[in-house]
């Protein structure tokens, strides 16, 4: 690959929010965390406030709720700037925000506290996004770049994108892995789904997103060949791979043809494009790749301006619908994943969804 954005850090470390004792140790696995990703003290310790506010939150408003932290990675196709941080997502299903703008305003509460805990996270993170709608819960993405430089290489980013990979609920270690690249114009996104789950699992999703990483700008049929190959001693994995222009296309004008997404599948992984017009399910052939595959095959759906590309293994349920959520489409692609996993996770197995957004080019 010409840029793969998620060398490592790709699992999430999932910490409950339930009680008050459940706060200190979810400050101290994130600020671990945060260190990891080369984050100074005065990060760490701006990050420990932040993680306190919002938990402190979810009890207050919602009585329980989840962090999601991970090692975050960003890379420039084409240049050479990289840096790393910290992601932490902050779920709950609680009464959500009526006046989002407001709760921003220092002294403003709906909960007799001071009413500073909004505005604080917002001084204190290097990005913010929020989502919240009345009776559906709220959802927040922070982040914490370890070189204190806000927001300068995601604008330079073609694409936003962003992604939940847990466990299942006791082990340590995901049976599913994603990765994702530039390569010639285009992005590529690879999730794989181990069979079964612990280390085996593991192994076998690891050795496809390591044989994607090494592939570059080959065609998804090969990309998939490849992995076959490789995952032949392992106990193999379902797996799909998506491709889409590393710029979103400008509305339809002067009748060019439509820009299109491709995929190739085997096995139980989701593929969709998702517009607010439409939603398109993407071909996946059955089998497993590394033991029993018959055919590599890729298929193709437009890709209009407005479109959204999710992919996702089944411990995410496949019957869900983002016009149940008003104005999450517009928010980070992050937060569109933390709403799927909250309201679809199967709780069975383990479970990625990775959800992609080209900038859109404006026509001339």
């Amino acid at each position: 690959m010409e840029a793969v954005l998620n060398q490592s850090g790709a699992t999430q470390q999932r910490f409950e929010i339930a009680d008050p004792s459940q706060i200190s140790f979810a400050r101290r696995g994130i600020g671990d965390i945060a260190q990891r990703a080369g984050c100074s003290e005065t990060m760490i310790g701006k990050l420990a406030i932040i993680v306190t506010e919002c938990a402190t939150n979810q009890l207050k408003h919602a009585q329980r709720g989840e962090l999601l932290a991970r090692v975050l990675h960003e890379v420039v196709p084409r240049g050479s700037r990289a840096r790393s941080g910290v992601e932490v997502l902050a779920i709950d299903n609680g009464p959500g925000i009526r006046d989002l703008q407001a709760c921003f305003v220092d002294g403003f509460t709906t909960a007799g506290s001071p009413g500073n805990g909004m505005g604080a996270i917002q001084r204190l993170a290097d990005e913010l996004d929020v989502w919240s709608a009345p009776d559906l819960g709220t959802l927040l993405r922070i982040v914490m770049w370890a070189d204190g430089v806000t927001g300068a290489i995601a604008h330079d980013a073609p694409i936003e994108y962003g992604a939940i990979n847990l466990p299942l609920q006791g082990e340590t270690l995901s049976g599913d892995a994603w990765s994702c690249g530039y390569a010639d114009g285009e992005f590529t996104a690879i999730v794989a789904d181990g069979l079964g789950h612990g280390t085996l699992a593991h192994e076998a999703a690891r050795a496809a997103v390591e044989t994607f990483a090494q592939l570059g700008p080959s065609s998804l049929d090969q990309i998939v060949v490849a992995s076959h190959d490789a995952l032949r001693a392992t106990r193999g994995a379902a797996l799909g791979v998506a491709r889409i222009p590393a710029q979103a296309p400008s509305e339809p004008i002067n009748h060019e043809p439509p820009a299109a997404a491709r995929f190739c599948g085997i096995g139980n992984i989701a593929a969709s494009v998702w517009t607010p017009h439409g939603h398109r399910h993407l071909v996946s052939h059955a089998g497993i790749v590394g033991h029993q595959m018959h055919k590599a095959q890729t298929f193709q759906v437009d890709w209009p301006h407005d479109a959204l590309l999710i992919l996702h293994s089944d411990g995410l349920a496949t019957r869900w619908d983002l016009s149940r959520y008003p104005g999450l489409t517009l928010r980070h692609p992050a937060l569109i994943a933390a709403a799927l996993y909250r309201d679809f996770a199967r709780g069975r197995d383990d479970l990625t969804v990775f959800v992609a957004r080209a900038h859109r080019k404006e026509s001339a």
